[in-house]
């Protein structure tokens, strides 16, 4: 077994003992109480919320699509972005599956180029975690100045504080020079020459793409808060949630657990995030003093929303797709057998 093996096989261990340490101790039946508890108008508000995060997602990628000068029309925008949720709900590669089929799908399906489909991308991506980090950075100081006698976890909220602190400058670093990464990549003997003159000039070509984002700063500033938006989409429906279950909780309090959570979800180990981010959102809830059941509740109420939902739609969406599409064939062959028919 390789090096590579045994610590994927390591982090499956981490990522279930997690799990079992979190529902050892829980009462099931409690659960299911709290869970049905929950008002179904605020379940409806938190999926049509759900299905306005999705639009302004799509919306996202359009922006990252124009600011390296390729507008790509809506409708194959909304393929892209269902293929990659189905994707990235069924494999644990920290999205980057995900991401490789957005990218191939930009290759094959809108026809750029790969640089290009890959800039649009990473792009994207860099400005959704840079505003998630950032939000995250500003929760926990919150969250530290409001609660700093409350909890007993104080300590690894600042070490969590640090982290993201330390994330944050790398980003910032990464989007004013991408051509740093090199610096990294020349010295590892292992990657090919030709990779590294490859990257070294894809990376140049992404620094012109950030260079000319932030030389536009109305777009620059319009997808910010555009990204903004999304994650506080994500607070509050956990905020509308949690308050359904009757757990009277802060919207800070609420924030911190939702975007920490999260950010775990990204961590390689299950196929979108599961189980990962059920077992931190109850931590986070168990840390700052409600129950196990508690915690638990919200968790799967708001992966229900947040992933149960956006996974069922982004099924129907691409077998629906398949139909159309095998339909389309049908009627064109039929036509052409038809005119051939006629003309004989």
């Amino acid at each position: 077994m390789s090096m590579i093996s045994y610590k994927k096989v390591l982090l499956y261990i981490a990522a279930l003992a997690a799990m079992v340490a979190v529902l050892r101790g829980a009462d099931f039946q409690e659960i299911l109480v709290c869970l049905l508890a929950m008002e179904i108008r605020h379940f409806i508000v938190a999926t049509l919320m759900q299905l306005l995060t999705i639009t302004l997602i799509i919306w996202q990628w359009r922006l990252a699509s124009q600011a390296t000068g390729k507008s790509i029309p809506w409708g194959k925008l909304i393929y892209l972005n269902m293929a990659g949720t189905f994707v990235e709900s069924v494999t644990p590669a920290m999205k980057a599956g995900a991401e490789l089929t957005r990218i191939y799908l930009l290759k094959s399906h809108v026809g750029l180029e790969l640089t290009t489909a890959t800039s649009i991308v990473i792009l994207q991506k860099t400005i959704s975690l840079l505003t998630f980090i950032l939000l995250n950075i500003a929760g926990l100081i919150f969250f530290l100045f409001l609660y700093s006698g409350y909890f007993a976890n104080k300590a690894f909220f600042v070490a969590n504080l640090v982290v993201f602190a330390v994330v944050f400058l790398l980003l910032v670093i990464f989007i004013i020079k991408p051509n740093s990464v090199n610096s990294f990549i020349r010295p590892i003997p292992v990657i090919p020459a030709r990779i590294k003159l490859k990257a070294e000039s894809f990376l140049i070509s992404l620094q012109q793409t950030f260079a000319n984002l932030m030389r536009n700063t109305k777009l620059c500033l319009f997808m910010l808060i555009q990204a903004f938006a999304i994650w506080l989409l994500y607070v509050v429906k956990a905020y509308i949630i949690v308050q359904s279950l009757a757990i009277e909780s802060s919207i800070m309090e609420v924030a911190v657990a939702t975007l920490f959570s999260y950010m775990i979800a990204m961590i390689p180990l299950f196929p979108g995030g599961l189980g990962s981010f059920e077992a931190a959102y109850t931590f986070m809830f168990v840390s700052m003093g409600y129950d196990i059941e508690q915690g638990i509740a919200a968790a799967l109420a708001l992966r229900l929303v947040t992933f149960w939902f956006v996974f069922l739609i982004s099924v129907l969406y691409m077998v629906f797709h398949a139909m159309t599409k095998n339909v389309r064939k049908m009627l064109s062959w039929l036509a052409k057998s038809n005119f051939h028919g006629s003309k004989s």
